[in-house]
């Protein structure tokens, strides 16, 4: 259906143009000597406070839907194939929540109602990425989410059956006519992803969370998810899987694929290890082409740091102004949540996916002694799992650096 809404710039206009009839209303009766509106003044200056109320939060609600209509830059290509589209798990358990979100629900628990945030996409809404929060620098930053660069699907029953097909014996042959033909074997293995559940809480002073300090109620609302951001990259790398009670992680598996780097050449590089382990996976059973590299950052440093004989960087002629953020054309993603010295290569599109049972919420209410102590609690959680359909379509490199680099050595032998 069209839009039929005024344009952004056409409220905003008409904002200005309120805006500074109100200030001429009020400048024209100080010049007469009237220090305060009464009668029609009164009621045509209120009604323009009005007005310009509407507009802002009308304003307000239109850049919110602009920018989650957007699809960050940094995502439009993920996966560098064209064939492959941004439909992130990230879109089905997004983050944040506004200060007047938190504030209506916790109005709700106010009068004995229930209260939950949650922001749900659609189903049948494909491409849509949240908006990254910047949190206030009193926390520390943290990092990027592995959900966001993983599909998902959304379930809603609390555990999902799925096939895992790791192997297929037999091949196909000519075959003359009226011979037997030979025959395919794939054994089918039924695996079982329970959704897990993720969740922290923490609690505000209700003078902090009530105006006194909306910055850190911000900061503290950031964090909570942030934290809950934290353990989920966490599962979704390493989680232990059912019979542990714990996400399937994507090493999880005993059927996916392994490579040992040994440090190749006599500058024991590891640049040439990684080009192994993309063949073991193009060649594997999946034939997967990898599209996501998982490194913690000291292992990252550590590989981005190698030079050849000649002291020039493996990564990039000029580390200062090419982009370094990938390898042999595969996106890296860090964190402190992966292991030091693994690495994990994986093909996002055909691995298998993220199941969603209930996105990132936050509650608001009390606990214990809260209620006397006027202290707010905020609770968060989501239950997510994962399926690994093909197991081979995921290489886990081992040997890798574990420490980033103190100093570089420039190597000079070689040169002239």
């Amino acid at each position: 259906m069209p839009d039929n809404r005024p344009s952004l710039a056409n409220m905003i206009e008409a904002r200005e143009r309120i805006r500074a009839k109100a200030v001429d209303l009020l400048e024209r009766r100080h010049a007469a000597g009237i220090e305060e509106l009464s009668g029609p003044d009164a009621t045509r200056f209120r009604a323009m406070v009005s007005d310009l109320s509407d507009l802002d939060e009308d304003i307000e609600t239109r850049r919110e839907d602009d920018r989650r209509g957007t699809v960050p830059e940094r995502y439009a290509n993920l996966g560098k194939l064209e064939n492959r589209s941004v439909s992130s798990a990230g879109r089905l358990s997004p983050l944040g929540h506004t200060d007047e979100q938190l504030r209506r629900a916790f109005d709700q628990i106010n009068r004995g109602e229930t209260a939950v945030l949650e922001t749900r996409a659609p189903a049948d809404v494909t491409g849509l990425v949240p908006p990254e929060l910047f949190p206030v620098p009193i926390f520390p930053r943290h990092e990027g989410r592995l959900l966001e660069r993983l599909p998902g699907h959304a379930i809603d029953v609390p555990a999902l059956e799925y096939i895992e097909v790791v192997s297929t014996t037999g091949t196909a042959a000519v075959v003359p006519p009226g011979q037997p033909k030979p025959e395919l074997v794939m054994p089918a293995d039924q695996k079982t992803a329970t959704a897990r559940k993720i969740a922290a809480h923490v609690g505000i002073t209700w003078e902090s969370y009530s105006g006194d300090f909306p910055a850190f109620v911000t900061a503290v609302q950031t964090e909570l998810m942030r934290c809950i951001t934290d353990a989920e990259n966490q599962q979704l790398y390493g989680g232990a899987g059912e019979a542990s009670g714990e996400v399937n992680g994507l090493l999880s598996s005993p059927n996916i694929l392994t490579f040992t780097a040994t440090g190749y050449g006599p500058n024991s590089e590891h640049w040439t290890d990684l080009l192994g382990a993309i063949s073991t996976l193009r060649s594997g059973p999946a034939l997967a082409s990898p599209d996501l590299f998982l490194l913690h950052p000291h292992t990252w440093a550590a590989l981005r740091a190698e030079q050849d004989q000649y002291g020039r960087f493996y990564v990039a002629a000029d580390p200062s102004r090419d982009q370094v953020e990938q390898a042999w054309g595969i996106d890296v993603l860090q964190s402190v949540q992966f292991t030091p010295g693994v690495g994990v290569l994986l093909d996002t599109t055909i691995y298998g996916r993220v199941v969603v049972r209930e996105s990132l919420v936050t509650r608001i209410g009390y606990a214990g002694t809260d209620f006397t102590q006027n202290v707010v609690r905020l609770l968060s959680e989501e239950r997510i799992t994962q399926t690994i359909e093909r197991p081979q379509a995921i290489c886990k490199i081992t040997g890798l650096p574990t420490a980033a680099p103190t100093a570089t050595e420039t190597k000079s032998s070689g040169r002239k």
